[in-house]
């Protein structure tokens, strides 16, 4: 999980460089065809067959919010401060939740209704309305998290009939069909020195996406995800040493409250499962 969390980092550091040059357009059709490029190979294993389904709906789905989020996404790191975006993006667990309760019909005792809002007072310490103007890029990253939000939803339930690379493969050349045409209309031409920075963004991006499925695979999500607030320091060295960025004591201060909210819910979640998995299976019949 660190290491995911360092390269999603360095995509965001690389995103904002290549921002200068490039559409926002352009960068996400970028990342979604080289994602469809650097799984190639996995597909050429196992074969063009694991890709039928009688769920494409719910891929196009998946993939027309991950498309929106991701354009979102870009514009506000082209726009934002590093560690600003990534303070808000830590909201994307509580509307995981908040959506949980309203499509699937989960029922959170009152303790994780309080951790939520709590966490959404995080969002307000970093966005401070009255005493900050309030931009279009910090509301994106709040739709972002909000579209991520639902993605996770959606992926509980695909992944209990599909395999975790099947669901990012399908999410990368749906993105690419969907990004193909905006990207042509706002095209910018594509140098020599920019087909580096490209493929940069393409493996740090690989790198950080399997980190987490791995990082998930082998350990409980209560103790892996707190590990992702060290994406804050990250962004922030980052930000210093290539973006000449100020680190901001408010952004450090809600993104705190947004992480020790998300980290309650999620130990809390597993406590209840625990809970549920120490209780005496009752006889039959």
């Amino acid at each position: 999980m660190i290491f995911a969390t360092a390269n999603y980092a360095a995509t965001y550091a690389v995103v904002r460089y290549l921002s200068t040059d490039f559409s926002v357009f352009q960068l996400v059709f970028f990342r979604s065809i080289l994602g469809v490029i650097l799984m190639a190979p996995w597909l050429f294993q196992v074969g063009v067959g694991i890709l039928k389904t009688d769920h494409f709906g719910a891929y196009v789905y998946r993939s027309i919010l991950n498309y929106g989020g991701m354009v979102l996404l870009i514009f506000a790191l082209a726009t934002l401060p590093l560690q600003d975006v990534t303070g808000l993006m830590f909201t994307s667990p509580l509307f995981t939740v908040l959506f949980v309760v309203l499509l699937l019909g989960e029922r959170p005792g009152i303790r994780r209704w309080a951790a939520l809002l709590i966490g959404f007072g995080g969002v307000m310490i970093i966005i401070r309305p009255g005493f900050q103007e309030l931009t279009w890029a910090a509301i994106g990253v709040v739709a972002t998290s909000c579209a991520y939000a639902l993605i996770n939803v959606s992926t509980k339930r695909l992944a209990k009939i599909d395999s975790s690379n099947k669901i990012i493969y399908y999410d990368f050349i749906l993105m690419s069909v969907i990004g193909l045409v905006p990207a042509i209309y706002y095209w910018n031409e594509v140098r020599a020195e920019h087909l580096v920075w490209i493929v940069v963004v393409g493996i740090f991006s690989a790198l950080a996406r399997q980190g987490i499925i791995r990082a998930l695979a082998v350990g409980e999500a209560s103790v892996v995800m707190p590990f992702n607030f060290l994406k804050l320091p990250f962004t922030v060295c980052l930000g210093v040493v290539f973006f000449q960025e100020n680190p901001d004591i408010w952004t450090a201060a809600g993104a705190l409250v947004i992480f020790g909210s998300g980290y309650y819910i999620a130990r809390r979640e597993a406590a209840l499962k625990a809970m549920d998995a120490a209780k005496p299976t009752p006889p039959p019949g």
